[in-house]
């Protein structure tokens, strides 16, 4: 069974017809989907389960001496069945379901097609085809059995728009973080994590504010903002590492962007930008590859290297090598958010404990290497934690892609409205942080985001509260004030009444009679 969001209209009568209903929790919201044929899914799940058997044919077959046909076309299909999943998941929005598919299409579809071309796993020792079998049919299966059947949302006319006053409080609360991050990056050396953290959300906010609001009508004057606000976070607090904090801030303006579609422009447009945006990341990594040794020239090493480094851990793996952490690496996650200014002897995260295995040379310096999030189920569990990773990566992104649409299926009618719908895009892009190197960084990266959205909405809670009490302090002062004054005005009149009747009681007695 599949869903949509149906609203539940409470409708009051009023003088002068039936009066229209708030989006103040008279709108109710139904979460339901449109239903999906268990059987469709089955089949188009199982032709790409097929389709990926026949590679192994392909194995070792030489085609004019070059024997790479298997995993070529595992390859191509790894970035075919991520890319299908992205533009057929949501329809016009893009899900949680969706950005994961994306980054799969990235770090095992493309490096796999690259490293085919350029024979780089074949000279480094490292066995492709192994690696891109599994991390394809572990996605095709999680797929089929957790994503498959989520359906079409259907959302009403109002989901993720925002009144004036809100949208106006986001855009200006996203101004002045991005202009205090700036700020922060100019006056202390070096990026501090949260200042460039609270740049990204300065910009989300700004983004939120202007395409959910009132301003989406002039779309033109939006985006030119949006620009300007992007390059700025660009050239003030992007310092040329961790490209894919830019990737992460496009895509999220570009979720926000996608609820307004009728079509799928915004889809169309990610898709046919993915080649000239890798090539513009590439060529900022290969301006310092020269004074970078082991750096590939072309830039795209960070891009392709993780499914390298998996290929290289399966065959650590094989040779029993590879000891296994036990889940080690994911209660050091849990605790990545801790400074180590304050904790001295905290772990350290996935990356870094790869270092050892994969760049010998450069274990005890500040390297860290990548190796998929299957690379860290393997480096825990070994092979039976590459099938465990199946249920719980199927639960938690179909969680993620459900608060994303519960957050976006309303009106963002309050600031906290706008927090949790921002808060749930940031979870939702920061998947491919997720897929790309494992838990360690989701959890510093998007953490350390939420972390400064949530400091804002309490923030923001504590000041109406301030706000609150100095009205109910002033409205209970005007009332003491009127009451006294009641009271005064009440017991003159009392007094005057008493000295009357004594003046009439003196004068009856003959008091006053020689007058």
């Amino acid at each position: 069974m599949a869903a949509s969001i149906e609203p539940v209209s409470m409708v009051a009568e009023g003088r002068r017809g039936p009066l229209r209903s708030s989006s103040r929790g008279i709108h109710a919201f139904r979460v339901t989907r449109r239903p999906t044929s268990i059987l469709r899914r089955g089949f188009v799940g199982s032709t790409w389960l097929v389709a990926g058997a026949l590679c192994f044919v392909l194995d070792g077959v030489e085609s004019a001496g070059w024997p790479r046909q298997g995993a070529l076309v595992l390859s191509a299909l790894s970035a075919l069945f991520g890319l299908w999943v992205f533009w057929r998941d949501g329809a016009c929005r893009i899900t949680a379901v969706g950005l994961y598919h994306l980054a799969f299409a990235l770090f095992v579809g493309f490096s796999g097609l690259y490293q085919v071309a350029r024979a780089w796993s074949d000279a480094a020792g490292a066995s492709l085809f192994p690696a891109l079998a599994i991390c394809y049919f572990v996605q095709v299966t999680t797929w089929l059995l957790f994503w498959s059947g989520l359906g079409i949302p259907d959302l009403p006319p109002d989901a993720g728009q925002a009144d004036g006053r809100t949208a106006g409080w986001a855009m200006r609360c996203g101004a002045v973080l991005l202009t205090l991050a700036v700020a922060g990056s100019t006056m202390i050396p070096g990026s501090v994590p949260l200042v460039n953290s609270a740049g990204f959300i300065g910009v989300l906010l700004l983004s939120a504010g202007l395409l959910g609001g009132p301003m989406r009508r002039w779309l033109p004057l939006g985006a030119v903002v949006i620009g300007v606000a992007f390059a700025i976070y660009f050239i003030y607090l992007f310092n040329g590492f961790g490209r894919l904090v830019l990737g992460a801030l496009a895509l999220a303006l570009l979720v926000i962007a996608a609820h307004r579609d009728r079509r799928r422009l915004t889809k169309s447009l990610v898709l046919l930008g993915a080649a000239p945006v890798l090539l513009f990341l590439a060529g900022l990594r290969a301006s310092d590859a020269s004074a970078s040794p082991g750096v590939e020239e072309d830039g795209f090493e960070s891009a392709v290297s993780p499914l390298h480094s998996f290929a290289q851990l399966l065959d650590l793996h094989a040779m029993g090598s590879l000891p296994m952490a036990m889940g080690e690496t994911f209660l050091n996650a849990a605790v990545g958010l801790i400074p180590r200014a304050i904790w001295p002897e905290k772990p350290v995260g996935f990356g870094a404990d790869l270092v050892p295995f994969l760049s010998p040379e450069l274990a005890g310096t500040a390297h860290s290497e990548a190796a998929l999030w299957h690379g860290e189920w393997l480096f825990n569990f070994g092979l039976p934690g590459l099938a465990l990773m199946i249920p719980v990566t199927g639960l938690v992104v179909r969680a993620i892609d459900w608060l994303l649409l519960r957050a976006s299926s309303k009106p963002l009618d309050r600031p906290s409205a706008v927090g949790v719908y921002a808060g749930t895009i940031l979870a939702a892009v920061g998947l491919f942080d997720l897929v790309w190197v494992g838990s360690f960084t989701y959890v510093v990266r998007t953490g350390g985001r939420l972390l400064v959205l949530l400091a804002v909405l309490l923030l923001l809670a504590w000041g109406a509260s301030r706000l609150r009490t100095s009205g109910h302090a002033a409205e209970s002062y005007s009332v003491a004030g009127s009451r006294r004054a009641g009271s005064h005005r009440a017991g003159g009149g009392a007094r005057a009444e008493r000295r009357s009747a004594m003046l009439q009681r003196s004068c009856s007695s003959g008091r006053f009679s020689g007058l």
